[in-house]
């Protein structure tokens, strides 16, 4: 909404913002649904079964396609490309990065000169790493974005355009409101939006009673959101919440957050991977592996500029095929995942990927140059805890933010320094230090670990996450 638009929401009543909700959704719905839509979901639907040879194969045409279109019409990327096509995928890899400061410092010059400048339509970042990116792109593109996700719903059970509960980052009332409905309706996407900025011990229950009233098919949530009320419900026997599946995406999803929706709604979790830049589309299938969907990109995992091997941890690096407005080649994510090896037995023929853990930013770097990620088992012998964040401001200190329903005794405090120092080495100083609530980005996202160290100081010859060990590749790093 504009600004004129945002005025007029917060100063109407309830009633009135379902409507004027509305009413941007049905905008909203036209412009991701109407024109090549449909199209393009048609077109697409038989990508995923494709063999793997036939996969790469198209692939490297898209890719060859976008690069063309990118060297001629670009005025960033004239001299980064070569003017041959690429005759393998794996030739991408002599071609420059784009990091996050390339976009920013680029500009206009990373807009393709063959659309009209104002035609465009602008998608933002969550910036939860720095300053927000602005992406453009045209109708078309965010027609097309949305029938990759509607295949991705489909492939688990739904409807292309489901009925939907969504916990996500919009701001819906102002963060002071005291009372519900923390909610609201937007009947043209037959959907019900849940702020993830009011969830509390005592909301909790009214959210619970607007879902069961809603009946979703789909519930679409950050995992962070959706982790309190799936143990409520849970932990009651509530049975009047009954999606077909839960979709999670934008954290780290936990084996342990996964099995609580599961258990509390009596559905699969699916989790996926996606982002404003239109980079890379990574959906998860019914038998738990992460799906690099070729037909929308190329993800490259590289530590240290090498390809990993299966097993091992890099970071995600995209090249998209979808937004020819704004081409995002070879563009470094900051996110980190595990490579995986064999064929999905779901028989998909796209690449696969083990784990996707989370953000570069979100890791601990100990004084002996181990780097660790999340340590939520740590936490589960304390029940009374309810949300912690690991900050790390110096390489040998971490504070630990928590928050109870009451106060830890002093052999709990004990027992946590001591797991924690545990696994994160004599060296570093750990401090406990209780707050009323873990904040949230912008964005509305829950991250559970933060570090605040200059990049500079973040070089370590392994990484850890939890208990398991990546040990380096054989590359030259």
């Amino acid at each position: 909404m504009d600004s004129r638009a945002a005025k007029l929401y917060r100063a109407s009543p309830v009633p009135l913002q379902h409507l004027l909700v509305s009413a941007y959704g049905l905008r909203l719905r036209h412009l991701r649904y109407g024109g090549d839509y449909d199209r393009c979901l048609e077109e697409i639907r038989p990508a995923p079964w494709r063999s793997p040879d036939e996969s790469e194969h198209a692939q490297l045409r898209a890719l060859n396609q976008q690069l063309r279109h990118a060297r001629a019409t670009v005025p960033f990327y004239r001299d980064r490309l070569p003017g041959a096509p690429l005759t393998d995928i794996a030739e991408l890899g002599l071609l420059p990065l784009l990091e996050k400061n390339d976009v920013r410092r680029a500009g206009p010059m990373l807009l393709s000169s063959a659309f009209d400048p104002r035609r465009l339509e602008s998608v933002h970042t969550g910036g939860t790493t720095g300053t927000p990116l602005t992406i453009y792109c045209d109708r078309r593109t965010l027609q097309r974005n949305y029938a990759f996700f509607s295949r991705f719903q489909e492939s688990i059970g739904l409807d292309a355009k489901p009925r939907v509960a969504t916990f996500a980052g919009r701001v819906l009332l102002s963060p002071g409101h005291a009372k519900a409905p923390y909610w609201r309706r937007n009947f043209a996407g037959n959907a019900l939006l849940c702020s993830s900025y009011h969830i509390s011990t005592e909301t909790i229950p009214q959210y619970v009673e607007a879902l069961a009233r809603f009946g979703p098919s789909l519930i679409d949530s950050y995992p962070s959101s959706l982790d309190a009320i799936a143990r409520y419900v849970r932990d009651r026997g509530i049975t009047s919440i009954r999606p077909v599946a839960v979709i999670t995406s934008s954290e780290t999803l936990s084996a342990d957050v996964r099995r609580t929706i599961e258990d509390a709604f009596a559905c699969p979790v699916f989790d996926h991977y996606g982002a404003a830049e239109m980079a890379a589309f990574i959906t998860q299938c019914a038998a738990g592996a992460y799906h690099c969907n070729s037909d929308y990109g190329v993800v490259e995992l590289l530590r240290d500029g090498h390809a990993v091997a299966p097993g091992e941890m890099g970071e995600i690096v995209a090249t998209g095929f979808i937004n020819p407005v704004m081409p995002f080649i070879r563009y470094a994510t900051g996110d980190l995942a595990v490579r995986g090896a064999a064929r999905c037995p779901c028989g998909r023929g796209f690449p696969i990927l083990r784990r996707i853990l989370g953000r570069m930013d979100d890791v601990l770097i100990t004084p002996e140059g181990w780097f660790v990620g999340r340590l939520d088992p740590v936490f589960k012998a304390v029940a009374s805890l309810t949300e912690t964040r690991i900050v790390q401001d110096a390489r040998d200190h971490v504070r630990v933010e928590w928050v109870a329903d009451g106060d830890l005794t002093p052999s709990e405090s004990a027992g946590l320094l001591e797991e924690l120092q545990n696994r994160l080495g004599p060296s570093m100083r750990i401090h406990l230090v209780r707050v009323p609530r873990i904040e949230r980005t912008a964005a509305g996202k829950f991250r559970a670990v933060v570090n605040l160290m200059p990049r500079q100081q973040r070089d370590g010859p392994q990484m850890a996450y939890g208990r398991q060990t990546v040990k380096p590749s054989n590359h030259s790093d």
